[in-house]
C-alpha cells in the first residue's frame, strides 16, 4: 500500500508540473469565458446555453488532457528505462499500475474541479443560481475519467503515444456511440447483430455517464442513474489495469 501512495504522489505532481497541461488549462478556461457571449446572443436561453457549453468544455478538455498525459505515462518510463530503477526495489508491477492510474485521475481530477467552480461562477453570474444537478453531472465525469485514464495506461503500456492516443479516440467515440450502434445492428443480419453485442459488451458504454441534459433541463437524475454508472466505472477499471499489469510482466521487465 505504501509502495501505491508513494507512486500516485509522484506521479501526481510530476503530471502537476507538466506545462502542456497548463496550456490546455488556459484554453478551457478562455471557452468557460466565452459562454457568456454564447448565453447573450441566445434567445431568452441564456443559463441553458452557458450550462450546455459550459459542461461540454469541461468534459472536451478534461478529455484531452487525459489523452496528453495518460498515453505518455508508462510509455516514457519505458523509453527512459527508469522503470527497471523502480522494479530493481520491492515494487510490484500492479503496484505501479494502479498507483500511477490514481497520481494521473487525481491531477485530472483536481482540473476538473477547477474547471467546475469557474463554470458555476458562469452559471451564478447568469442569474441561473447555484447549479447543484450540474455536480452529479460533474461526479459521473469525474468515474468516467477513470476509465478513460486506466485505458490511457493500457494502451502507454504496449504502444506509443500517438498510436494511443488515437486508439483513445476511436474508444471514446464508439464507447458514446454503442447504444446507436446496437440499435442499428438490430436491424441488420444475424452476423451483424452477433458482432455489435460483442462490441457493446466488451467496450465501456460512455453514455452511462452523460448527465449534460439533465442538467441544461434541471431534472435531478435517480439514484440508479448515480450508482450504477460508478459501480460500471470501478468494474471497468480493475480490468484494464489488470491488464495493463499483464502487459508490463509480458514484457519481461
Amino acid at each position: 500500500m505504501n509502495n501505491i501512495i508513494a507512486i500516485a504522489k509522484n506521479t501526481f505532481r510530476e503530471t502537476i508540473r507538466d506545462k502542456i497541461l497548463y496550456g490546455i488549462l488556459a484554453f478551457a478556461f478562455l471557452f468557460l469565458g466565452s459562454t457568456i457571449f454564447f448565453g447573450s446572443i441566445s434567445l431568452g436561453e441564456d443559463v441553458k446555453v452557458v450550462k450546455d457549453f459550459g459542461l461540454a468544455g469541461i468534459y472536451i478538455f478534461s478529455i484531452i488532457i487525459a489523452i496528453f498525459l495518460g498515453t505518455s505515462l508508462v510509455y516514457k518510463e519505458i523509453e527512459k528505462k527508469t522503470l527497471y530503477i523502480i522494479f530493481s526495489k520491492p515494487v510490484a508491477i500492479y503496484q505501479f499500475v494502479v498507483g500511477k492510474f490514481f497520481g494521473l485521475w487525481l491531477s485530472i481530477t483536481l482540473n476538473v474541479l477547477l474547471m467546475t467552480i469557474v463554470h458555476l461562477a458562469i452559471v451564478k453570474i447568469k442569474g441561473g443560481g447555484f447549479d447543484l444537478i450540474a455536480l452529479y453531472a460533474i461526479l459521473l465525469l469525474i468515474f468516467e475519467l477513470a476509465i478513460f485514464v486506466a485505458l490511457t495506461i493500457l494502451f502507454s503500456s504496449v504502444t506509443t503515444p500517438l498510436a494511443g492516443a488515437i486508439f483513445s479516440i476511436i474508444i471514446l467515440y464508439i464507447g458514446h456511440s454503442l447504444v446507436m450502434l446496437k440499435d442499428y445492428a438490430e436491424k441488420a443480419s444475424e452476423a451483424m447483430k452477433i458482432f455489435a453485442n460483442v462490441i457493446y459488451y466488451i467496450l465501456p458504454n460512455l453514455e452511462k455517464f452523460n448527465l449534460r441534459n439533465s442538467v441544461v433541463h434541471d431534472v435531478t437524475p435517480s439514484s440508479g442513474q448515480i450508482i450504477y454508472p460508478i459501480l460500471y466505472s470501478i468494474f471497468y477499471v480493475v480490468i484494464l489495469l489488470w491488464a495493463s499489469s499483464l502487459a508490463l510482466k509480458k514484457q519481461d521487465l
